[in-house]
């Protein structure tokens, strides 16, 4: 039987909520929430309008964060800036005319719809009671009772308007003015908007680590890249054409001479916003205006400057929606027109202006969780568009044997990684308090970092290869992921982090030889870099001088494998290289960063009396763990890694080295004068670079490198593109990237792993 890899949950000692307590928790949850939503609701406008601004700035905030050495923050607050100059220069440049029309025009504009309510009475008034074409009489009075009235369907439009006239003109007029109460509240939006950039990237992951579960995650995961897909779409390309339509109103309008053409523009650019009824709002006002134009141009009377500039507007929108429209929004909302006109009117008579702006999108959000919940109760797939022969994002990746229906493969690049979280009962919270992870609820032992196991797949988090797990692109790439140098066709390392509470079991793990016989896979060599130690914090290392196999067979029996074990005290910076064979185990107090070969074969020697989740003590696996003891590892120490030579502005330590191991231990294992003291498995080595330093570096086919940022910022260069490490982070570079540099930005501490 296989030994098991993973550490057993104890049964939990809180009492599970039984349904009618969760249903009243839910139910206290969601008015509290809306309670507060009612409370600050004067407060709501400005956070929405500051999460659309950072969310229309994403795409240029992530383009430059990609591509400079500058963090996160940095770049948001020069965006932000930068925007913030551009907004005065503009405004002192067209500004103040635009906002002098539009004040301009939200004086004028309500009375010009009363003055065209009285022309229409007076043209209905005017019109026969019968019209006969071809020998039929149509009657016309008759007709006229069954359509809504001109003044209630005019008082409508006016109304939904109204937020634009009456704000419009507010806004214009404190802009003039110079209102501080403006200002305060732009400088509010900013302010919330910059941190809503800031955490823009963290969002996605944070909705999808509420849903615990692997299933729900992918499920989490898929709906809110189709909602923010939805999102993207249509905000961000209603903004661009918003100010495609007020360049073209303007223009035109102004050529033509119909008065305010910028304000009109500026109003035409700001009702696209509004499905269906915007574009019609904005071209009723043009016409409005230029039919009350007391000198219309090109010597037309007012009606026939109307006609024309009523012309003018349906070449406008037909250019729009031809050619602009499906290139630029497409069908990201795929609603029905009629529906979309229905939710802007309600999202108006809800919350004004803003809900009638947001209702379109919101409602094609609603959709697509109304669809999933639909096909989940009635037990259908819930992504029913994926097909059986749709192909999975690993499946379109183009592999080596040439398939032809394969697209094109994308070029290869460092890849980052969504973690892998283990819930072990040694675990805490620490990653997220020391490290400033974000991790599901409860107790969290391990975060497999980089990962190819059938215990623990980790998939690509950036790029065309996102949602890809390493072992997808493995089988796909293959050498030029892996390397010409790979013995195997499977990924060879894992990368974890762990928090230790709680001592961890005493365990050794079994070299190659033993672990393929045994359990069919590969041995567990492994080191651990301490990231943060408390203090008294240690570990077990190796055993005791004068124990061997009979002695601690005894041990094992009376149940008193503690007293042979060998401790040691651990401090944040230390490098523990454990090679197989070797008894050890993590003490609480630490956070450890851990390389170690792609296995979870684990033999538990001694487990403190624990029990697991069924109360029953956890097995333990002694005759294994005699069998591959490493009976040389007597009281081993943690020595200082030997230097190495390395570029200026570097230090270089390598720890993955027989060489960290002191104490008797060392003499046992007879390293002196010994060149081959490399660890065969992989080499890891310890790079502290100042700012201004270069490392030049290249993956040139033969193998695949890992860097790893436990301190400090970096930046990686390869082919004209730039990437972001920060600790604590990671980067899987595939073998065939070629030539790459590594620019700190700060003083760091990173780890190079071959």
């Amino acid at each position: 039987m296989r030994p098991s890899a993973q550490e057993d949950t104890v049964k939990a000692t809180s009492p599970p909520w039984n349904t009618t307590t969760k249903a009243i928790v839910a139910v206290s949850a969601l008015a509290l929430f809306c309670l507060l939503v009612w409370v600050f609701r004067g407060l709501l406008q400005q956070v929405v309008l500051a999460a659309l601004l950072a969310y229309l700035l994403h795409p240029l905030i992530s383009l430059i964060d990609r591509r400079t050495p500058f963090n996160r923050v940095t770049v948001v607050l020069t965006v932000y800036l930068a925007l913030a100059v551009l907004v005065v220069a503009t405004f002192f440049l067209v500004g103040v005319t635009t906002f002098q029309q539009v004040l301009d025009l939200s004086r004028r504009l309500p009375g010009w719809f009363d003055d065209a309510l009285v022309q229409l009475q007076e043209l209905q008034k005017q019109l026969p009671e019968s019209i006969t074409v071809s020998g039929f009489t149509v009657p016309v009075a008759p007709l006229l009772p069954q359509m809504p009235g001109w003044d209630e369907l005019f008082s409508q439009v006016f109304a939904l308007l109204q937020p634009i006239f009456g704000r419009g003109g507010s806004l214009a007029a404190s802009v003039v003015t110079g209102t501080v109460a403006v200002l305060g509240q732009i400088l509010l939006v900013f302010i919330i908007s910059i941190y809503v950039a800031v955490d823009i990237p963290r969002i996605g992951s944070m909705i999808a680590n509420i849903a615990h579960k692997p299933g729900y995650r992918r499920d989490a995961e898929r709906l809110t890249a189709s909602v923010s897909n939805v999102w993207a779409a249509y905000m961000r390309g209603q903004a661009l054409l918003a100010i495609v339509i007020f360049v073209m109103v303007s223009v035109v309008l102004g050529a033509l001479g119909v008065d305010n053409a910028l304000g009109l523009g500026l109003l035409s650019g700001a009702m696209e916003f509004l499905p269906v009824i915007g574009p019609l709002a904005g071209a009723g006002a043009a016409i409005l205006v230029a039919f009350f134009q007391s000198a219309p141009g090109f010597g037309l009377t007012s009606l026939q400057f109307a006609l024309a500039v009523a012309v003018a507007m349906i070449v406008i929108q037909q250019i729009e929606n031809t050619l602009l429209v499906p290139r630029i929004v497409g069908k990201a909302l795929n609603l029905h027109a009629l529906l979309v006109m229905v939710s802007v009117i309600m999202g108006a008579s809800l919350a004004g202006l803003l809900g009638a702006i947001l209702a379109a999108p919101i409602v094609a959000s609603l959709r697509i969780l109304g669809d999933y919940a639909w096909h989940k109760m009635l037990d259908l797939p819930p992504f029913p568009d994926d097909g059986d022969n749709r192909p999975t994002p690993a499946e379109a990746i183009n592999s080596s044997d040439g398939e032809p229906h394969s697209p094109p493969a994308p070029a290869v690049y460092p890849l980052s990684f969504q973690p892998v979280f283990k819930d072990y009962i040694w675990g805490g919270r620490n990653l997220e308090t020391r490290l400033g992870r974000e991790l599901p609820p409860g107790a969290v032992a391990e975060s497999w970092e980089i990962a190819a196991h059938p215990n623990g797949q980790t998939t690509v988090a950036n790029g065309p290869l996102a949602g890809c797990t390493l072992a997808q692109l493995q089988q796909r790439w293959g050498e030029r992921l892996l390397g010409s140098a790979a013995d195997s066709d499977s990924f060879p390392l894992l990368i974890k982090l762990l928090d230790a509470n709680r001592w961890l079991s005493v365990q050794v793990h079994p070299d190659d030889a033993y672990a393929r016989k045994h359990a069919g896979e590969l041995g567990k060599t492994e080191l651990w870099i301490i990231l943060h130690a408390e203090p008294g914090a240690e570990i077990i290392y190796g055993l005791r001088a004068g124990v061997d196999r009979q002695s601690l067979t005894q041990a094992a029996e009376a149940g008193a494998v503690d007293s042979v074990l060998h401790r040691i005290p651990v401090h944040t910076g230390d490098a523990v290289y454990v090679p197989a064979g070797t008894v050890h185990a993590l003490g609480p107090g630490a956070i450890v960063a851990e390389i170690q070969q792609n296995s979870d074969t684990t033999y538990r020697l001694y487990d403190w009396g624990r029990a697991g989740a069924d109360g029953q003590s956890r097995p333990l696996h002694v005759q294994q763990a005699l069998d591959v003891i490493d009976w040389r590892m007597v009281q081993p120490d943690v020595a200082p890694p030997p230097r190495l030579t390395a570029p200026q502005g570097w230090t270089r330590e390598a720890l993955a080295d027989l060489r960290t191991i002191g104490g008797p231990a060392a003499a046992n294992l007879d390293l002196a004068g010994r060149a081959d003291t490399a660890c065969l498995h992989f080499r890891v080595d310890r790079l502290t670079g100042s700012p201004g330093a270069v490392w030049n570096d290249a993956c040139d086919g033969t193998s695949f490198h890992l860097w790893g940022a436990l301190s400090g910022e970096a930046s990686l260069h390869w082919s004209g593109e730039t990437v972001k490490l920060r600790a604590i982070s990671w980067l899987l570079l595939p073998a065939a990237l070629g030539n790459y540099e590594i620019r700190p930005t700060t003083e760091c501490v990173l780890l190079r792993i071959q």
